[in-house]
């Protein structure tokens, strides 16, 4: 199932829009305001079901239609405790519609409901739930991290959905409708989002308020390719043992073993297979014992059956390599053509660094530009994070980057995408980024 329009409705009271998917990129465009880094921070948090993120959006609904005909609808309303609406703040709750096979259901959330209200209502009277909230009187509290005082609907609307994670776990998915969920967990939804450099992991505590701690994103993905080439060794590995296990069995019951010259072909082939993953670093140059040069000079009829089943097994051990090879290889491709005096190297242990092409000195990533930084980010997760049919969501791809690199980016966004099969939704003010991709565009300044 594939996402092919998205409808926004008042859209900070005032913008609607209706947006058409291509099958490969599609390219928003637009005055700064319009809405861009909403709409993709939207579409990421309905599909990653991060619902509070679209209580506190200013929008009145948002409508999702699928490749298959369904269509989801998500609609922002209030619910009042007090009965003199002019009075009251009223919460913020989220109602789903889904149209499917013309016939349309509809799901209220389950912040909707007396029981929710109850849950949060009696949490407040007995207990204190942040630090920065005191209580006043019975219902009235001063928010010291705005310093503002909230009614009970103000605190039930401002934090309601944090207290009720941290103290009524057991409800948590009874705030989607099942049908709803299981629409959303159909499809992989990613953002790329402009402060891409950076990730801020918090770290709660019991009591208090949780802790941030900041990581750079070069040095998280250089770790997760590291780790990435080790799981990939371990299959290897398990593979390698399974088959050497049986092999002397297998070696009797082969029937139709390749002839002297397919072997020798064979080989030839796998060296060079080899070659291909030391080099990207998945291999290691003290692994490559198989001594393939000599094998080939000795095969004879004689010893034909056994080195027939050998290659046969070693062609099926190394073919367990070759996805993350062909990855490695694509992501070096990019990066080796972009950027200037220095290549990318890899290996098990730390995933990724650089050498500059003049000293062979190493370069660490985080020592590298803002602009080649933030290539690496948006390739990496492109490259490493995306399957097929997953949407990816790019914030102001253009953040640092040079003209030159600005004019090549939807191209080799393509090219990814050609080998990938994903799909991407771009962001922008840049006319290079654009360049000569119009038909790919959608404008939201018209």
């Amino acid at each position: 199932m594939k996402l092919v329009r998205v409808e926004f409705k008042k859209l900070f009271g005032y913008f609607d829009y209706s947006i058409d998917f291509h099958d490969t990129v599609t390219i928003l465009h637009g005055l700064n305001g319009c809405g861009k880094t909403t709409m993709l921070q939207t579409i990421n948090a309905v599909f990653n079901k991060e619902m509070d993120t679209i209580k506190s959006t200013d929008l009145q609904s948002v409508s999702f239609f699928f490749s298959t005909g369904a269509i989801l609808k998500i609609e922002r309303k209030k619910i009042y405790l007090d009965s003199e609406k002019e009075k009251a703040t009223g919460i913020t709750y989220l109602a789903y519609s889904i149209i499917e096979n013309e016939k349309e259901s509809v799901f209220d959330s389950f912040e909707n409901t007396d029981e929710y209200q109850d849950i949060i209502k009696r949490f407040l009277k007995g207990y204190r739930p942040f630090p920065f909230l005191e209580r006043i009187n019975e219902s009235t509290w001063y928010d010291r991290k705005h310093g503002t005082k909230l009614n009970m609907e103000e605190v039930i609307s401002e934090y309601g959905a944090t207290i009720f994670r941290r103290y009524s776990r057991e409800y948590l998915e009874d705030d989607i409708p099942q049908p709803v969920q299981d629409i959303l967990s159909s499809m992989d939804v990613r953002l790329i989002a402009a402060d891409r450099l950076t990730v801020a992991e918090r770290v709660e505590r019991q009591y208090g308020e949780d802790n941030i701690k900041i990581e750079r994103r070069v040095n998280l993905i250089a770790k997760d390719l590291s780790q990435k080439i080790r799981d990939t060794i371990q299959q290897y590995a398990q593979l390698s043992q399974a088959k050497d296990r049986t092999f002397p069995l297998r070696a009797i019951k082969q029937n139709s073993p390749l002839t002297v010259n397919e072997i020798k072909s064979k080989m030839v082939e796998l060296e060079s297979k080899r070659r291909e993953f030391i080099d990207t670093g998945i291999l290691e140059e003290e692994q490559d014992d198989i001594g393939i040069h000599d094998l080939v000079d000795a095969i004879t009829e004689s010893n034909r059956q056994n080195l027939s089943l050998y290659a046969i097994d070693t062609e099926e051990k190394l073919n367990a390599l070759s996805s993350l090879s062909s990855s490695i290889n694509l992501f070096r491709n990019i990066i080796d053509k972009n950027f200037n005096n220095k290549r990318i190297v890899f290996n098990k242990d730390y995933g990724f660094r650089f050498v500059t092409t003049y000293s062979n000195s190493t370069i660490l990533p985080q020592s590298l530009s803002s602009g080649e930084q933030h290539e690496l980010v948006m390739f990496y997760d492109l490259i490493f994070n995306a399957s097929e049919n997953t949407l990816i969501l790019i914030d102001e791809p253009e953040l640092s980057l040079h003209i030159k690199w600005q004019l090549d980016y939807v191209d080799e966004l393509l090219q990814i995408i050609s080998a990938t099969k994903f799909s991407a939704v771009l962001a922008t003010h840049s006319p290079q980024i654009i360049h000569d991709k119009w038909d790919l565009t959608v404008s939201l300044s018209e």
